[in-house]
């Protein structure tokens, strides 16, 4: 079994002589690679020669990419592998990574493991699935072939970087309704690790806070949030973060059991309340909180009506 891995960066596997491993570079590595992410298809050369390496257009790029392949060939298909065993050509001359001999591929099992959770509706994942996600996203260490550049690198890398971020979306939704609140935290995080200008994100993030009672960590994941559109996009954030911001801010400041007005949202349920001294701060720090949003949605309204 050779074990071929593309998160992070490209490396090969033998199984045999204790599961020895060793990088590959140069345009050995971009040829293994290419030939990997298709895996159970066949290429020209002339393909391979305009996707790898397509600086080189003169009749000695032909002869380039034939040394490359045999170099590639020496170095993975090492005894008692044989030749063809990893790395086919077919009758036409095509090339690919078909051969009989035994081939685990990462991103092949990334895909194989959160396919079935990303393509069925909420209500019909079962638990197979959510263990797939699970699976999946554990094998995402990092983005794949992070030392390459090239525009067909970069298509694959965004591609599975989507479906990677799905998957937690995914994990985090189904954790949502099963009110499995900290590991819907868990998955939000991992999201915002990635990609730290999700604002639907933050959004969640915040609400899932507050329904495992931690309000204060909402009002500060607000805070953050904004921080963050500020300094990197120079803007604030949208009305309807604003205004589950002012929800959460505001039901903290209103005593229990004192009913708000009819046109107010209802206040989230006050978790966790301690002695009056720790209640009293926490009642201070929200009416703060809010007179900021209200002032920052004014400041909002006025730059859209303007």
């Amino acid at each position: 079994m050779v074990r071929v891995s593309l998160f992070g960066s490209l490396t090969v596997a033998w199984d045999e002589g204790g599961g020895s491993a060793c990088a590959i570079a140069g345009r050995c590595a971009g040829l293994l690679a290419y030939l990997a992410l298709g895996q159970g298809r066949s290429f020209t050369r002339s393909e391979l020669l305009a996707n790898v390496w397509p600086e080189r257009s003169s009749s000695a790029s032909m002869g380039s990419f034939n040394t490359a392949l045999w170099r590639l060939r020496g170095l993975v298909e090492r005894p008692p592998l044989r030749h063809g065993d990893l790395i086919t050509c077919d009758g036409r001359g095509a090339i690919g990574l078909n051969g009989p001999a035994g081939i685990w591929l990462d991103v092949a099992e990334f895909e194989r493991w959160v396919s079935p959770g990303l393509s069925k509706p909420a209500d019909r994942i079962t638990d197979d699935d959510i263990e797939g996600l699970r699976r999946g996203v554990a094998l995402y260490t990092s983005d794949i072939l992070t030392e390459f550049t090239d525009d067909w690198a970069l298509r694959e890398r965004e591609r599975h970087r989507r479906n990677y971020l799905n998957a937690l979306g995914r994990l985090m939704q189904l954790a949502t309704i099963r009110r499995e609140h900290d590991h819907g935290i868990r998955y939000a995080q991992a999201i915002l690790d990635r990609d730290a200008l999700r604002e639907d994100v933050h959004r969640d993030l915040m609400r899932l806070y507050v329904a495992s009672g931690q309000r204060a960590q909402a009002l500060r994941q607000f805070e953050l949030c904004r921080d963050l559109l500020r300094r990197e996009l120079a803007i604030q954030p949208m009305r309807e973060t604003m205004s589950l911001y002012q929800s959460i801010a505001q039901s903290a400041i209103t005593p229990p059991g004192m009913a708000m007005a009819s046109d107010s949202p209802a206040p989230l349920p006050l978790a966790g309340a301690g002695p009056s001294d720790d209640l009293r701060g926490l009642i201070d720090a929200a009416r703060r909180h809010l007179a900021a949003a209200d002032s920052q949605l004014e400041r909002g309204l006025g730059s859209i009506t303007a």
